[in-house]
């Protein structure tokens, strides 16, 4: 029986931490076998502030305080906000998909069945950012949405002790005003002053991160490869280099886990079904590929990963701690060409997927050995560089419009 997410009774805030979670599944290349997620979002938080997995075009980003300002101006009760926005962000889908540059259109294949908003995709970036000026969820917002509008346009304090602080806007003052024909006849090309303000907002509020350097220094051609391929990369200042430098490593030493655990796959179903003789070689070869990057890097200290997480905030749980410090260790000790038929590590492997899964595991489930796809959790992790790159390609040829 396949594993289901059931909605309950949840505040506004629960659905949006849910919503997160589920985007944590949909980075390509990265689906989290070996349970090192909580690490790779946090290079990914870190490098790249207020970015998601599923975002697609920077110009959304303005597009939702487009759509919320209009109905603050026009009375909307909170009763009917999230209907109207919700309709507001669907009419988005046919003038963005006639556009010339329609690529990143949210909505298209869903239309009007379409589960996640542009708004509920850019909320964090939003607030992340500063252009929402208040440090608070998109449920949040449309709670208080009568209350916020009118006492913002009034410039008064708020008595409900839920909106605090209503001296402020609620979107940030300077965000350029829409172009006249919005919401129709648009794209995703930004113009000057709006690539401006972006820029301004992620220099301001991601300050020392790769993702404000590269607002500023990057080009609109970013590495089609890794972010530490990137050209302007190499330049950032040494805290930014360091950050690059430990992402990168980390990403290159952990490869080999999904690698030996789709060996592992592989084998287990030739075994049991006489199949896979070709996957059995191409894994090999995979881990003889990275074997021979791995042994010309230092020897991976975890230590220094662990001071990284504390720093960015996140929680290391002991079971992961001692998978991967077991994985380094034995790396060192065997090195890594004799990873491919290292029974320890096999083992190890095959005790983290039941650590992680239980009953769900497949190298012990027969059922679930049969549904392996041929390939799982394989491909060094990107940080979402692939979204990010889109987006910075979006700010930085708007900046020269």
């Amino acid at each position: 029986m396949d594993a289901t997410l059931t909605w309950l009774d949840l505040t506004a805030r629960d659905r949006d931490k849910m919503r997160h979670v589920l985007d944590l599944f949909k980075e390509q290349g990265t689906i989290d076998e070996m349970g090192l997620g909580t690490l790779r979002d946090a290079f990914s938080d870190t490098l790249f502030p207020g970015t998601s997995t599923i975002q697609t075009r920077l110009r959304y980003a303005l597009f939702i305080p487009w759509i919320y300002k209009q109905f603050e101006a026009s009375g909307v009760t909170a009763g009917d906000i999230a209907a109207r926005a919700r309709a507001a962000e669907l009419d988005l889908i046919v003038p963005l998909q006639s556009s010339d540059d329609h690529e990143g259109t949210i909505g298209v294949r869903a239309g009007s069945s379409l589960a996640r908003l542009p708004s509920s995709v850019y909320w964090a970036s939003l607030v992340r950012w500063g252009i929402f000026q208040y440090p608070q969820s998109q449920g949040w917002y449309h709670t208080h949405f009568a209350r916020l509008a009118s006492q913002t346009a009034r410039g008064v304090a708020a008595d409900d002790p839920g909106v605090v602080a209503l001296h402020r806007p609620n979107w940030h003052p300077r965000i350029p005003a829409p172009p006249t024909q919005f919401p129709n006849d648009i794209s995703f090309t930004l113009t000057r002053s709006e690539a401006e303000f972006l820029q301004g907002r992620i220099e301001e509020r991601c300050a020392g991160t790769l993702l404000a350097w590269l607002a500023r220094e990057g080009t609109d051609a970013p590495s089609d490869g890794y972010f530490w391929m990137d050209r302007a990369a190499y330049d950032a200042p040494e805290g930014i280099r360091r950050t690059i430098e430990l992402a990168r490593r980390f990403s290159l030493h952990v490869e080999g886990m999904p690698l030996l655990y789709n060996l592992l796959l592989a084998e287990r179903r030739h075994a049991e079904h006489a199949s896979d003789d070709d996957l059995i070689e191409r894994y090999r070869s995979n881990l003889d590929e990275w074997a021979a990057q791995e042994v010309e890097e230092r020897t991976y200290d975890p230590n220094i990963l662990w001071q990284f997480a504390a720093t960015a905030g996140t929680r290391s749980p002991e079971p992961q701690r001692r998978f991967v410090e077991h994985w380094s260790r034995r790396v060192a000790e065997i090195n890594p060409s004799k990873v491919v038929d290292d029974e320890d590590l096999r083992r190890l492997i095959e005790f983290r997927e039941r650590q992680l899964k239980g009953p769900r595991a497949r190298l012990s489930n027969p059922g679930r050995l049969l549904d392996w796809s041929g390939a799982v959790g394989v491909g060094r992790m990107s940080f979402r560089w692939y979204q990010v790159r889109r987006l910075l390609t979006d700010l930085l040829r708007g900046l020269v419009a």
